[in-house]
């Protein structure tokens, strides 16, 4: 059986962790991040930190907590569930009744294929039914998630991979579960962060790659008309990297570039 971390202490995965009372439970108080692990190294780890350290002082929760302690349980974690090769790892900080950050990890062991380009590319539609605030919270990825939760529930209705959703402007801010890049021209487009998406480790890492080698990058307000023009759009978060989108709606498009930001980019992560 699978153990988790909480607050430091090694426990069996159904062991009653905390009460009805627990503030993320009640009132989405708290932040998590996603987490790959490759061979035994957490990926972007420090992306991920700056990250969740922002958003623990942005909800003013008391930082209890530091990040070589976090590794150290995490990679502990992930040797106990024996998925020290490829793992999904989840941390997730939250508010306790003094105010101050407990937490909690999760270790599971992920697909390898899900650490390789992707040759069917994914097919995406709008969530309609609702729309991200685009305030000082919007970028931090909170434990209160649940326009992202809805849209993954309304792609998997539909059968498709995911999801956009649109910010109070009804322009792009990002899917149910990844940041929303798009080519057009010589031009690489993707929602800025005052669009109220996720400020996604991925996606940082990206542009800062991206700006290094030379791409023309634009954060801006990003329409679905542009989506529609677009000649290629692909999506990136912490776990499958970047995905190459196939079709939005009746619009299909190609990987071309996004396969050349893989090769050169992404890639090398895993090298």
């Amino acid at each position: 059986m699978n153990s988790v971390c909480f607050n430091g202490d090694f426990l069996h995965s159904n062991k009653k962790l905390f009460t009805t009372g627990n503030r993320s439970f009640r009132y989405g108080d708290g932040v998590f991040e996603t987490i790959k692990v490759y061979k035994g190294k957490i990926v972007l780890e420090q992306y991920h930190y700056d990250r969740m350290f922002v958003g623990i002082k942005l909800l003013r929760i008391t930082n209890t907590l530091d990040a070589s302690t976090l590794s150290r349980l995490v990679l502990e974690l992930c040797q106990r569930n024996n998925c020290m090769e490829l793992a999904r790892v989840r941390l997730a900080v939250f508010r306790n009744d003094e105010g101050a950050s407990d937490f909690v990890i999760e270790a599971l062991n992920l697909p390898k294929e899900l650490n390789e380009w992707q040759e069917q590319g994914l097919v995406i539609d709008l969530y309609p039914y609702a729309r991200k605030n685009a305030d000082a919270f919007a970028n931090v990825k909170s434990a209160n998630f649940l326009p992202y939760v809805l849209a993954e529930l309304f792609a998997k209705e539909k059968g498709i991979d995911d999801a956009l959703v649109l910010n109070a402007f009804n322009y792009v801010a990002d899917s149910s579960k990844a940041n929303v890049f798009l080519v057009k021209g010589k031009q690489i487009i993707t929602p800025a962060l005052n669009q109220g998406c996720v400020s996604g480790v991925m996606r940082r890492f990206l542009l800062e790659e991206l700006k290094t080698n030379d791409y023309s990058i634009r954060q801006e307000e990003v329409s679905e008309q542009e989506l529609l023009e677009a000649e290629e759009v692909f999506l990136t978060n912490s776990i499958y990297d970047i995905r190459w989108v196939r079709q939005y709606k009746d619009r299909q498009y190609s990987p071309a570039l996004s396969h050349s930001i893989y090769q050169k980019i992404i890639r090398p992560l895993y090298e």
